[in-house]
């Protein structure tokens, strides 16, 4: 995993007791978790070169940046899911695919090129609830639903409208594509009930459609996974996880 250890390589103190990697080749050890690495690999080895850097100077300072409380990494995570987004690009047939250097002005995370025409790209994700992550750390127990709740939608809209935002503010001509790339960690951590929420999702957008946007989910591989389609978004299901010892 050449890549993956390039970025464990750019924290200073390794050692430290709040960086990610922790123990990394112990972690390794688990089936899953090294299954779930190589495919991250995989991710990061489709990234051209000068992608790779833009993304590895993104992530670097969230390499220790670590919450103790609630969040753990999971800015590091989100950071990292930007290049399913690129390869997503790279797939449509895009050209010169490229992360959006920060300003001060707003900025979507990605920008390429299809047919001549601009293509913008925004990637979001949708993180478990405050609820349950006090739940996880706290070991308590809980009751999941297979019906997403009303709090949920509205996190939904509203990550959608300011993807939409960004890339208006972005695209001064008004002229790009644009695309809200979004992937959902839901409360449900074996995910029993993907089919149902993103069944729901799809009804929900069908009633309140974002004009002007390109919706696209990422549905990561899970415990209990099964690929899903949307008739008012399309849905990339990802691949499976790497066999171990077949890389």
């Amino acid at each position: 995993m050449p890549r993956v250890f390039e970025l464990r390589d750019l924290i200073e103190q390794p050692l430290a007791q709040s960086v990610y990697f922790q123990d990394f080749e112990i972690v390794l050890g688990d089936r899953l978790a090294r299954a779930i690495w190589l495919a991250r690999e995989r991710e990061f080895q489709r990234l051209d070169a000068v992608s790779w850097e833009a993304l590895k100077s993104e992530a670097r300072p969230y390499l220790t940046l670590h919450d103790p409380n609630v969040r753990r990494w999971q800015h590091l995570i989100d950071v990292l899911n930007q290049a399913r987004a690129h390869n997503y690009l790279v797939e449509l047939g895009c050209s010169s695919v490229r992360f959006v250097p920060r300003g001060r002005k707003e900025t979507p995370d990605l920008e390429g090129t299809l047919d001549t025409r601009r293509v913008l790209c925004e990637v979001k994700t949708i993180n478990i609830s405050a609820y349950e992550a006090d739940r996880r750390n706290t070991g308590q127990g809980g009751y999941i639903s297979n019906s997403l709740n009303e709090q949920f939608l509205k996190k939904l809209e509203s990550t959608l409208s300011k993807a939409k935002s960004q890339m208006q503010v972005y695209d001064a001509g008004g002229n790009a594509r644009r695309i809200a790339f979004l992937i959902i960690n839901f409360d449900d951590s074996f995910a029993e009930y993907k089919a149902d929420y993103y069944s729901q999702i799809d009804q929900h957008l069908a009633f309140k459609p974002i004009e002007g946007v390109d919706i696209v989910f990422y549905n990561q591989q899970t415990a209990f996974h099964v690929d899903v389609s949307m008739r008012s978004a399309l849905v990339i299901n990802e691949a499976s996880w790497p066999e171990i010892g077949l890389e």
